[in-house]
C-alpha cells in the first residue's frame, strides 16, 4: 500500500467554494494541508515525509504544481515522492499533457483506491529548473517558461480573459488571438513587435543576442490545443522556441510555428527552435513560469532539466 498525502490550494478556481475541502474531511486517515505560504507548504511536505507519504496529490493548477515541485527538495531531499494531479486551476496544462488522477473528490477516491490496491500507473517526466544566475540557490521548478511576447500574452490572459470567465483551452485560444490582434492592430503594436533585448544561450555554445519578439522553453512535448511550436529532434529534454523582434511575415509564420513545421524561409529569417540540456537567458524584463511573472535579476537565469519526477494516476 502506497501512502498518499493531499496538498490543496484553496484559491484555485475549482476550490474557492470550499466544497472540496469540506468533503475531504471525510477521509480520516489522509494527511492533508491547505497552505497559504511557501513556508507552510514546505512544513506540510516535511510532515508528509515524516508520515511516510510517497504520493503527493495536488489539488490546484499549474501554479500550485510549480510551488509544490519547487518546495519538494527542501522537504524530501534526494528521495522525492511521486505526484498525482487533481486539476483545479485555470489552465491545468501539466494535468492535460503529463498525467492526472481525475478531478475533485471522485478523482481523489479513485487515486486512494488504486494506491491501496497497488494499481497506480506511473510516468516520469523531466522538470524545468529555473535558477537565478546571481543567486543560484533561488529557483523555481515547473514546466513552461516564456519571455517577451509570451509574457505579454500571459498578462493579457490574467487581466482580461481569465477575469471574463474563460479558462483552459478556450483561454489559450483567446490569448493567442488577443496577442496576435494586439501585435498586428493594437495600440501596443510597435512595442510588441520591437520585442525585448535579450541574450539566449543554448548548451553553452550558440548565443542569440539582440531584440526578441518571443522566447519560450518547456519539457513538455506539446501544449494545450495540441500545439507543438517546436522543431529539431534530439534526446535532450528542453524544447525551445526563439523568434526575433520585428519578425518577418509574422502572419504567414504563425500557423507553421504553432504546428512545429517551419517553412524554409522562416529559418533564414531567424525563427529558431531546437532541443537543449541547458539554456541561459539574460534579460531585464519579467519572465513567466507556469503562469506567474518573475523578475530576472541582474545576470538573468539558467534553465536546466536534470531531474525527472514521477507522476501517478489510477
Amino acid at each position: 500500500m502506497t501512502r498518499v498525502g493531499l496538498i490543496t490550494n484553496p484559491r484555485s478556481r475549482h476550490n474557492r467554494s470550499g466544497d472540496f475541502i469540506r468533503r475531504v474531511a471525510e477521509f480520516d486517515d489522509l494527511p492533508r494541508a491547505e497552505p497559504f505560504t511557501t513556508t507552510e507548504l514546505t512544513e506540510a511536505l516535511t510532515d508528509f515525509r515524516r508520515r511516510g507519504v510517497r504520493v503527493v496529490a495536488v489539488s490546484g493548477g499549474d501554479g500550485t504544481l510549480r510551488e509544490v515541485l519547487t518546495a519538494l527538495p527542501a522537504a524530501y531531499g534526494n528521495e522525492p515522492p511521486d505526484i498525482a494531479l487533481l486539476p483545479a486551476g485555470k489552465t491545468n496544462l501539466a494535468a492535460r499533457v503529463v498525467s492526472q488522477a481525475g478531478q475533485g473528490v471522485q478523482g481523489l477516491r479513485r487515486l486512494l483506491d488504486a494506491a491501496h490496491g497497488g494499481a497506480l500507473t506511473r510516468v516520469e517526466w523531466p522538470v524545468l529548473d529555473v535558477a537565478w544566475r546571481d543567486a543560484p540557490e533561488r529557483r523555481v521548478r515547473g514546466f513552461l517558461f516564456g519571455a517577451a511576447g509570451f509574457a505579454a500574452g500571459t498578462q493579457i490572459a490574467n487581466s482580461h480573459i481569465h477575469r471574463a470567465g474563460f479558462h483552459n483551452a478556450t483561454a489559450v485560444a483567446l490569448s493567442i488571438a488577443a496577442t496576435a490582434a494586439s501585435t498586428l492592430f493594437g495600440s501596443r503594436r510597435r512595442a510588441l513587435l520591437e520585442g525585448e533585448e535579450m541574450t539566449v544561450g543554448v548548451d553553452g555554445a550558440s548565443r542569440r543576442g539582440g531584440r526578441h519578439f518571443l522566447t519560450m522553453a518547456t519539457t513538455l512535448n506539446r501544449l494545450l490545443l495540441d500545439l507543438t511550436p517546436f522543431w529539431g529532434e534530439s534526446g535532450k529534454p528542453i524544447r525551445w522556441l526563439d523568434v526575433p523582434a520585428m519578425p518577418p511575415r509574422l502572419m504567414a509564420a504563425l500557423l507553421p510555428t504553432l504546428r512545429g513545421r517551419p517553412r524554409p524561409w522562416m529559418i533564414d529569417a531567424g525563427y529558431a527552435s531546437g532541443r537543449a540540456d541547458e539554456m541561459t537567458v539574460e534579460m531585464t524584463h519579467p519572465f513567466v513560469v507556469d503562469g506567474e511573472l518573475f523578475e530576472p535579476g541582474p545576470r538573468g537565469i539558467l534553465l536546466s532539466a536534470g531531474q525527472r519526477v514521477g507522476f501517478v494516476a489510477p
